[in-house]
């Protein structure tokens, strides 16, 4: 089996057409690459604090308390303009620590003035009271009697806790703080994955793999007729389709990694990104009614929407486990566009019909579930998952696990009508 599978890998790496879909899809990586560095030393890699509001504050209650707490903001908001500084300057693991501290207490902040009724609502409360301990800083929660109007809102809370655990992590790993753009041989896989893939992997697939059935008709009828290939001729074509794809796609990325590593090294493998916890361990849909806007906001190398940002869902994971899961779900695609390709040639006489066929379904998929997407139908629109890294890391509305199992179930089901017609059809 594995020397026929070599034999069509070699033989679709030796055609012409293939070659020149290659070096242009190498040329637009390349592009990319470039276009990204360039873009990550303007972009930058902090965000203002969000401050700590002191409107539903009243000296009447104890004005002497007051006091103490007017000192306490004033201090905070002189480590606001310094860890400003500190980031412009690019003195990282001062702007770290700063980043902490005020994330930690804005936190605390949120939970004091929260109108919650239990704990229950604050995500990492306890490891943010271990930070509060840890760097040193004061008890805000001395100051409630102080609080005239509590409000119901701690979508604030969310995102300074995240923060506060995003910062802490760099400042123990001694990580300096990256922009969403950055590229290194850490990073390189996910930019290309998710910047480029969504739309040129169906499209290689398409184009690679459309002159199959035309090529492979003259060797068929011989093959055919050696007792017992029928059943693994097709399982044969999958496997060296499939690998020939994913040999295409990931080889040049092993080649940028390897030629990124001695100018940037990988100390960036362990650099944390936020991703949708819910969406990552269930089949989780992202309840979005009443929203009228989404706005985004850089977090590292995650690009969230505030919304979304400020779920408590948002967990911590380093990079390379990230880049492994978003691997996996390139694979899971990658079967299924080729399978999707295949079943359509068989049932089409006609090679253009059938990749015109192909583009068409995908491109009405993807122009159904846009970015911004939030019907629910949408779950089971197979390019809802076309960006694993944005089902993954939370910018989409339908989660990872769904993803893996609504593109698997289409895999198998293509594979099964893959297998009727090996019999109905004749190959």
């Amino acid at each position: 089996m594995w020397t026929y599978v070599l034999f069509n890998i070699k033989s679709n790496l030796k055609r012409k057409e293939n070659l020149i879909l290659v070096v242009l899809f190498i040329i637009c990586e390349i592009a990319l690459l470039f276009i990204l560095n360039t873009k990550s030393f303007t972009e930058s890699p902090y965000q203002t604090s969000l401050g700590i509001s002191i409107a539903s504050v009243s000296q009447k209650n104890d004005p002497k308390l007051y006091q103490e707490f007017m000192d306490e903001v004033n201090l905070i908001r002189q480590t606001i303009d310094k860890g400003e500084q500190d980031g412009k300057d690019k003195n990282w693991k001062s702007y770290c620590e700063y980043k902490v501290k005020v994330s930690v207490l804005e936190a605390q902040w949120y939970m004091v003035t929260s109108n919650m009724p239990n704990d229950s609502y604050f995500e990492h409360a306890d490891v943010l009271e271990q930070l509060r301990k840890e760097y040193g800083l004061p008890d805000l929660s001395q100051y409630e009697k102080l609080i005239v109007q509590k409000s119901n809102d701690i979508n604030l809370y969310f995102c300074s806790m995240q923060q506060a655990r995003y910062f802490d992590y760099l400042l123990k790993h001694d990580l300096t703080p990256i922009t969403y753009s950055y590229v290194d041989a850490s990073s390189v896989s996910l930019q290309i994955a998710r910047y480029i893939l969504p739309v040129v992997l169906p499209l290689l697939v398409g184009l690679l793999l459309f002159q199959q059935r035309e090529r492979r008709a003259k060797t068929e009828k011989t093959i055919l007729t050696i007792s017992g290939v029928k059943k693994k001729y097709v399982r044969w074509n999958l496997i060296s389709d499939v690998l020939f794809v994913l040999l295409v796609v990931f080889l040049p990325i092993l080649v940028y990694m390897i030629v990124l590593v001695p100018f940037k090294g990988v100390s960036n493998l362990i650099y944390p990104v936020l991703y949708y916890k819910p969406g990552f361990t269930g089949f989780h849909y992202w309840d979005t009614q009443g929203l009228d806007h989404i706005e985004l906001v850089a977090s590292g190398l995650t690009n969230m929407s505030v919304n979304q940002f400020t779920t408590p869902g948002m967990e911590l994971m380093p990079l390379w486990q990230c880049t492994l899961f978003v691997a996996f779900g390139l694979v899971l695609s990658t079967i299924f566009y080729v399978l999707l390709i295949t079943v359509l040639s068989k049932l089409m006489k006609n090679k253009y019909l059938s990749l015109l066929v192909f583009l068409v379904v995908l491109g009405l998929c993807s122009f159904a579930s846009p970015l911004g997407n939030m019907q629910k139908i949408n779950t089971f629109n197979p390019m809802s998952y076309r960006d694993f890294g944005m089902n993954l890391l939370g910018t989409s509305y339908f989660g990872y696990f769904a993803g893996i199992v609504i593109i698997g179930l289409y895999s198998v089901i293509l594979y099964l009508v893959l297998k009727w017609c090996a019999k109905k059809v004749h190959v």
